[in-house]
């Protein structure tokens, strides 16, 4: 008989909102998750759920943190089949008030930890064959201007560009590179100016996203059934920003 192994994943923020309902369900559907997170308590919290082994302090900013969790859980499992990278800061404000500081931090945020996990996880994903999801935000192929969250949408749009970019490189290694981009998603922990109701009702779909619909296309993302999707943006937006 031949044995089958028991996937895992590296959920970065997967201790809340959007990378905790992914953590969430891709555990539900037998994965062996691993998630990472920042504070204490939060950190708790997660170990609660999943496991001390399975809970990961780290700060993406520093390639450092990122090959040791990226370590800590190959030692664990032996093997690493898919990376879901859902941090990133946000930041809203008019433009002509955006300081330059903001940018440079929205960028680090979004696009820097990305490139640290990615350096980490790549040649463990290479050997499994595996998969990566990151997020965007809706919007990102239309290149709609933002009168309020340019800084954050100009690091988003970079990280798509990005996506794309090891999406091509890593296809001829059997191993698949996608985006989500969410429009709204309320939950714990979601930016204020997000979860306007004038704003929900404006969606074309009658309103926002649930937590359970963006973790479901995460897992369709990371499942057998998507190996030919390669270097895609897929919105769940319910048609916001088109």
């Amino acid at each position: 008989m031949i044995e089958t192994r028991q996937r895992v994943a590296l959920v970065t923020g997967g201790e809340q909102g959007i990378g905790r309902g992914v953590a969430e369900l891709l555990d539900a559907s037998g994965w062996s998750v691993h998630v990472t997170y920042r504070s204490a308590d939060k950190g708790e919290a997660a170990a609660e759920r999943l496991g001390s082994e399975r809970a990961h302090r780290g700060d993406f900013l520093r390639p450092d943190d990122a090959a040791r969790v990226v370590g800590e859980v190959v030692a664990a499992e032996d093997r690493l089949d898919a990376v879901v990278h859902a941090i990133g800061p946000y930041a809203t404000g008019p433009l002509v008030e955006t300081a330059s500081s903001t940018f440079e931090e929205m960028y680090r945020g979004n696009v820097l930890t990305a490139v640290h996990l990615i350096d980490a996880a790549r040649p463990h994903v290479r050997a499994s064959r595996g998969a990566y999801v990151f997020f965007g935000v809706a919007g990102l192929d239309r290149w709609r201007a933002r009168r309020v969250t340019a800084a954050y949408v100009g690091a988003k749009a970079a990280l798509l560009n990005l996506v794309r970019a090891f999406a091509l490189d890593e296809a001829e290694h059997g191993v698949r590179v996608n985006m989500i981009s969410p429009g709204f998603v309320p939950h714990e922990g979601a930016a204020p100016d997000t979860l306007s109701d004038d704003l929900h009702e404006q969606i074309p779909i009658g309103g926002p996203a649930s937590l359970a619909e963006v973790a479901g296309a995460a897992r369709w993302l990371l499942s057998e059934e998507a190996t030919h999707v390669v270097g895609q943006n897929l919105e769940v937006a319910g048609g916001w920003m088109l």
